[in-house]
């Protein structure tokens, strides 16, 4: 499992330096601007709950797959705080303000196909790569990426004090992230089978295949959602590289 490892480290180290994670992590910003992105989220947040729900197989007695089974029912229903966080947020306010039709031709438009792909290139991961030990890896490398993402926002947060109003972006989620970590550790939580498995030539090959595809497709999206906050803030991005 060691190259697995180093492989996710190798790319959240790299993911940590995009464009938008600067620009969250911004302090010379002004700080409900480096949240102008959260609208551009949207189809992935709602997509990331069928992400789970093809992953999760009921019917298994597989050691692996009820580990599958239990990460996939503690994020299925994340969906619901960020559409709170969405009615909070300024940004998300005037998204939200939109006539219906504006919002879904903005949401599926050409330029947010990018955004969208995530969605649509992990399940065909998860189809293609259907065996619990690889569900484990893209569960591993989404949380990996996230864990990138969630480090800048949720300090941000703190800094304008919404830390508890806001669900998705504040405590609420930090602290079952953090449970998360802290589970891993746990046999009954993460799989005993994966902890000890160790990967053939091929699974292993594979593995590294899926979590380079799946930060590739990240890289991706945050881009798009850093064009996104560009579009709404102006000059915001442009001073973000510059810092």
């Amino acid at each position: 499992m060691l190259q697995v490892i180093q492989t996710l480290d190798q790319r959240k180290q790299q993911l940590r330096q995009c464009a938008l994670l600067k620009m969250i992590g911004n302090q010379s910003l002004a700080p409900e601007s480096r949240l102008s992105f959260t609208p551009a989220m949207l189809f992935f947040v709602m997509g990331f709950k069928d992400i789970l729900h093809i992953m999760k197989d009921e019917k298994s007695t597989d050691p692996m797959q009820l580990s599958v089974n239990v990460h996939c029912d503690e994020d299925s229903y994340h969906w619901q705080w960020y559409l709170k966080d969405l009615e909070r947020i300024s940004q998300g306010q005037k998204f939200l303000s939109q006539k219906g039709t504006d919002m879904f031709s903005q949401v599926w438009s050409d330029d947010e196909f990018g955004a969208r792909q995530v969605v649509y290139d992990t399940i065909h991961l998860a189809r293609t790569f259907s065996l619990p030990f690889y569900k484990l890896i893209i569960i591993e490398s989404l949380e990996a990426t996230f864990e990138c993402f969630n480090e800048p926002v949720f300090e941000l947060v703190h800094t304008l004090g919404r830390q508890d109003e806001l669900e998705y972006f504040g405590v609420l989620h930090a602290h079952a992230e953090a449970d998360h970590a802290m589970e891993k550790t746990d046999a009954a939580q993460e799989s005993e089978a994966y902890n000890k498995h160790e990967p053939s030539k091929h699974e292993t090959e594979n593995a590294v295949f899926i979590i380079n595809k799946i930060f590739d497709l990240f890289e991706q999206t945050f881009e798009r959602w850093y064009l996104a906050s560009e579009a709404v803030g102006g000059r915001v991005a442009k001073t973000a590289i510059a810092r």
